[in-house]
């Protein structure tokens, strides 16, 4: 039967970089956004939204959810604006299957998660997908393990001295995961394995074959993500995205 392998770890330790001025098709950028801190654009980023990005913007019952919607689709729209050396209202999305993608020739690939106050954009030329969760100490995890995790990991949680952030570690990881292979959640996600190390998947598990990696590593204090992607031989590049950079964002 055919397979897939996974590797998973956690990056010890990420520098975000300030600016970001060259690109290189080699490259998994990942970029962070502190949404709070771009609601005076929110209107300037409202024009470049298409008709279908209007529409999930207004299925939000609670206008900071309105908002964070059209600042991530609006730096979405810039970042691979300057990727395609397009207009940020000139980018056009489309999908295949359940993974989102440019439509036309682009070969850029992205990726997209929110969480509370934070948003990470991750851009690639291969698959790639990103997670980013806040962890709520309210929130009963327990309730999801029989249909997220098997039961040596849900064993294993359940005695964990620190289950509740391992559950969030866990959970972004496999969520990049589904992202980047365009699998999604759905009733074989319960059958990816969580913990560090290699594993061997089968391809109907993950909806793909080849060398996958996934990687936690921290955005701010009280939040986790991960960021999966094809091969081992790659290093993201971490970007802070601030209103002053937007500027460099602009389409060359």
């Amino acid at each position: 039967m055919r397979s897939a392998r996974v590797v998973y770890d956690t990056i010890p330790t990420v520098t975000w970089e300030p600016l970001w001025e060259r690109l290189s098709s080699s490259d998994l950028v990942i970029f962070r956004i502190e949404l709070v801190r771009f609601t005076t654009f929110i209107s300037t980023f409202s024009t470049w939204l298409s008709t279908d990005e209007h529409h999930r913007a207004q299925r939000y019952f609670h206008e900071k959810d309105r908002n964070r919607f059209v600042i991530t689709r609006g730096i979405l729209r810039l970042i691979l604006g300057r990727y395609t050396h397009r207009n940020p209202s000139d980018i056009q999305f489309g999908s295949q299957g359940k993974k989102p993608v440019l439509r036309a020739d682009d070969n850029w690939q992205y990726n997209v998660s929110h969480s509370g106050n934070w948003a990470l954009i991750a851009v690639s030329a291969q698959p790639v997908g990103v997670d980013i969760e806040k962890i709520d100490d309210a929130f009963r995890f327990q309730d999801l393990l029989p249909e997220t995790f098997g039961l040596a990991d849900q064993l294993y949680l359940q005695r964990h001295p620190d289950a509740r952030p391992l559950f969030y570690h866990w959970w972004t990881r496999k969520e990049a995961l589904v992202k980047a292979t365009g699998q999604g959640i759905d009733d074989y996600f319960k059958e990816i394995p969580a913990r560090d190390g290699t594993h061997e998947v089968q391809e109907c598990v993950l909806g793909q074959r080849g060398h996958w990696t996934a990687r936690n590593f921290e955005v701010t204090e009280g939040y986790t993500a991960a960021v999966a992607y094809e091969s081992a031989d790659r290093h993201p590049r971490f970007v802070e995205v601030t209103p002053e950079l937007l500027p460099l964002l602009k389409a060359v």
